[in-house]
């Protein structure tokens, strides 16, 4: 019994680490595009699993070709993953750092302004038995890279300074917008309704 239990579970996990192929549109950087099938990728990943239907070989497309891609899952949803630089500031020092790689950000709200989650290895989008942890970045439309927000810790109900760090990177992106600046400034943030919030002030402060 207890080795076909073994076996069982060996089987599940073998099952669970293989990344499924989803209906996706690759947007490249050259202007064209290529739809067809493609593994969802993972915020590090360099290339992109990619095939035209499914009896097609795989390609393995560089992450830095692409712009975008749009992914189509079993249930009809669908959802972008951009592939774009993070801005981030020290937790101690403060000081501000850009990152010299382009990261997968799954994009989560999408108008004049722009929100980016990156999942952790814990989160459900992974398919993994560890708590869900992951990090929010906004910024401006347009523009190549996002700036940290916010990073919720599994199942911990806080954050790393959400309110001062919300205030502190909006400075840094929206400069050029103190009327979108002052209005994150006179917010406070908590963690269970900052998104919320977030995106309420996005909805309803226009810069252009």
């Amino acid at each position: 019994m207890k080795k076909i239990i073994l076996i069982l579970i060996t089987l599940l996990f073998s099952t669970v680490g293989q990344a499924k192929y989803l209906k996706a549109v690759l947007y490249l950087a050259d202007g064209t595009n290529k739809t067809g099938l493609a593994k969802l990728v993972e915020e590090n990943d360099s290339k992109v699993t990619f095939k035209i239907n499914e009896d097609a070989d795989n390609e393995k497309i560089a992450s830095a070709d692409v712009i975008k891609i749009v992914y189509t899952n079993e249930s009809g949803n669908i959802f972008t993953m951009e592939y774009l630089y993070l801005t981030s500031a020290g937790v101690f020092s403060g000081k501000f750092s850009n990152s010299r790689k382009k990261y997968w950000f799954d994009i989560i709200y999408n108008k004049e302004y722009k929100i980016g989650k990156i999942f952790d290895k814990g989160d459900s989008r992974r398919n993994t038995f560890r708590s869900a942890s992951s990090s929010f970045y906004f910024g401006k439309k347009g523009t190549d890279h996002l700036v940290f927000g916010y990073n919720t810790m599994g199942n911990v109900v806080k954050s790393y300074g959400t309110d001062a760090m919300m205030k502190k990177m909006a400075k840094q992106e929206f400069a050029d917008c103190p009327k979108l600046s002052k209005a994150i400034e006179n917010e406070t943030f908590e963690l269970d309704t900052v998104l919320d919030r977030i995106t309420a002030i996005f909805n309803k402060t226009k810069c252009k």
